[in-house]
């Protein structure tokens, strides 16, 4: 692509070039060959990866990316990518007016590299003042069946996002350009394959913005139960029927609360007895318990069932942690006293995540979380590998991890989640093959009772 090839294109034929897609929101597709051939694609392409990438990986995403192409001055880019944003200052005013537009001075530009099990997780782009979002695709002959295609949400009345509509294919040498509003969600889907998924993006900027900032009202974590009385008798029994006996010794509950008040969290193998485990996996994997969704999908994407559906052995589980028996158990282990738990049984597996920022329903209360992870997690995890620690705990607004963890067979994990502390759940990834079922119970700790919390009676 030399400056003899980039060539001016007319509103009227950039129009032409131009097709808007059946989507929740406006997204439009040009068709590039009419300015850039597929020979110098090929050659941008080529280009592009002998740059240098770096690795970013968060919560939300994992992908590599170049340095911005305009802003960073001390990048060295090869005269392929010089001759692109030639193009992209050319197509800027084309896109402006087609859109009825005015943009600033300013373009974000950069080149992103998606390989094996990388992934954008949903987002709306609404960031500063980015006015036009763009993605200029460098893939030939991609197959949807490898992921990497940009998936378009649609949205509720909360402007929060529902579910996937569109899969938009990452087409060679064509350009996606959508204008940044307040519902705009998408994402770039997991890239299944072991080819790299290259393409040059960035934003349009502009000093009128047509969204503005907005939160999305708060759903507080409900129903909280308080703790029901059991004989000593029937407790005793239970205890001796589904729990190993060393977790009955006060010695060894001693043992776990200096550790949990020293670290925040604590980690224990081998909960449940075998028997009990068996139980529990028989009734996961017998395909009758009826699995729902829990969104909305900009927050977190994972599978739940309903209390009053479970089956029986995991009812029992769930009514077991309800007692004034098991609200004292966690009081001797880590030194809290507790009003109500709240309990959900979770399902994860392949795209499935939880993002950082009070998702969970916890923001403001200071609880005792506990994860009873009891079916076979699938694939090898490993502890040095970071993608695999799951379950990470941060303060707020300082993006370094307090501690993580990853879902272990038959294990129980207790953390101190105070007000001020977020956490999320790592996206799990398609092709490890991860999966897990997991209950956790929030344990609302008595001294930090907030007023907007309803407790509820265990037979309410």
């Amino acid at each position: 692509m030399d400056n003899t090839t980039v060539v001016n294109m007319s509103d009227l034929s950039f129009s032409d070039a131009v097709t808007k897609l059946d989507t929740p929101f406006d997204v439009f597709k040009f068709d590039c060959k009419d300015m850039i051939s597929n020979s110098e694609a090929f050659k941008l392409r080529q280009a592009l990866l002998t740059m240098t990438f770096k690795k970013k990986s968060c919560d939300l995403y994992s992908f590599s990316q170049s340095s911005d192409f305009i802003r960073s001055t001390n990048i060295k880019k090869p005269k392929e990518v010089e001759q692109f944003l030639i193009f992209l200052e050319k197509i800027k005013q084309n896109i402006a007016t087609y859109l009825g537009k005015t943009f600033n001075n300013m373009i974000s530009v950069s080149c992103s590299k998606y390989d094996h099990g990388d992934y954008l997780l949903c987002h709306d782009d609404r960031v500063d003042d980015r006015s036009v979002a763009f993605i200029y695709y460098l893939n030939y002959d991609w197959l949807p069946e490898w992921g990497g295609t940009l998936d378009v949400y649609s949205v509720d009345d909360n402007n929060c996002a529902t579910e996937i509509v569109k899969n938009i294919n990452p087409e060679f040498n064509s350009m996606i350009f959508f204008p940044v509003e307040r519902y705009t969600y998408h994402q770039v889907a997991e890239n299944t394959s072991t080819f790299s998924r290259i393409s040059i993006n960035g934003w349009f900027h502009c000093d009128d913005l047509s969204w503005k900032m907005y939160h999305h009202p708060f759903k507080c974590l409900s129903p909280f139960y308080t703790p029901h009385a059991v004989s000593a008798n029937r407790c005793r029994s239970v205890a001796e029927m589904c729990i190993e006996p060393m977790f009955e010794e006060p010695i060894f509950r001693e043992a776990i609360r200096d550790t949990f008040i020293k670290d925040g969290f604590i980690m224990c193998e081998g909960f449940f007895k075998s028997s009990m485990v068996d139980h529990l996996s028989n009734e996961i994997f017998s395909n009758n318990m009826h699995w729902k969704i829990k969104g909305p999908l900009n927050k977190k994407h994972y599978k739940y069932v309903d209390l009053d559906e479970l089956p029986l052995t995991m009812l029992f589980v769930v009514n077991m942690l309800k007692t004034d028996r098991m609200f004292q158990f966690f009081q001797e282990c880590s030194g809290f006293e507790f009003l109500g738990v709240n309990i959900e049984v979770q399902r994860w597996h392949g795209g499935h995540y939880m993002v950082s920022g009070g998702n969970d329903g916890l923001a403001g209360f200071n609880v005792l979380s506990v994860y009873l992870f009891f079916s076979q997690c699938f694939g090898e995890m490993s502890d040095a590998n970071k993608d695999d620690l799951h379950y990470v705990f941060e303060e707020k607004d300082t993006l370094t991890p307090k501690f993580a963890c990853k879902p272990q067979h038959n294990t129980i994990f207790m953390v101190n989640r105070d007000s001020n502390m977020d956490s999320y759940v790592k996206y799990c990834k398609i092709v490890d093959g991860h999966a897990w079922t997991v209950v956790v119970a929030n344990y609302l700790i008595k001294n930090d009772h907030r007023l907007d919390c309803k407790l509820y009676r265990f037979d309410d």
